[in-house]
């Protein structure tokens, strides 16, 4: 067993096909999943990097989207430190539910929990999203954003400065 002087748990919250897998996927294994299958119930995946001249240990559980799985989902939100809130900029629909995924969190989640917003697909043509109402969302939350793409691993693979939210 690996040892670490930090442990960081993180959940991926959005709607089925926003792309928490591939985003997953991407940062762990620096792979990208493209497939149709959602996932079902809550997967996770670990990685140790180094931040801060500290060893860190990521344990991020991928959750299901889809309706029917909210309630085995909800169990997982307290003890989580950080939350990924990701919606899929090409679906309108999945930016809108962002509402009720962070009302679901301050249902069920730890008063304390760090949030970040999370456009994924940022490299499609058919935005439906723009990033100043992905912001602007963000800012009515009191939470930071980014844009990202597992395809190309845009604010993925690079330094991954969000996640300095998340220490101590």
């Amino acid at each position: 067993m690996s040892t670490c002087d930090m442990f960081i748990k993180l959940m991926m919250l959005g709607d089925t096909g926003v792309g928490k897998t591939a985003l997953v996927v991407k940062f762990v294994d620096d792979g990208f999943k493209n497939d149709d299958k959602p996932t079902f119930g809550i997967d996770f995946k670990h990685k140790m990097l180094w931040m801060g001249g500290k060893r860190v240990k990521l344990q991020i559980w991928d959750t299901a989207g889809q309706e029917r799985h909210h309630t085995i989902t909800k169990q997982y939100y307290r003890s989580a430190m950080g939350i990924l809130l990701c919606y899929d900029v090409t679906r309108e629909d999945s930016f809108q539910n962002i509402k009720r995924w962070n009302e679901q969190i301050e249902l069920h989640g730890a008063k304390d929990v760090q949030r970040i917003l999370v456009g994924n697909k940022a490299d499609a043509e058919d935005i439906a999203v723009s990033p100043e109402r992905g912001r602007a969302l963000a800012e009515q939350y009191g939470m930071p954003f980014f844009e990202s793409s597992a395809w190309f691993g845009q604010n993925v693979n690079e330094d991954p400065q969000w996640l300095q939210s998340f220490e101590g």
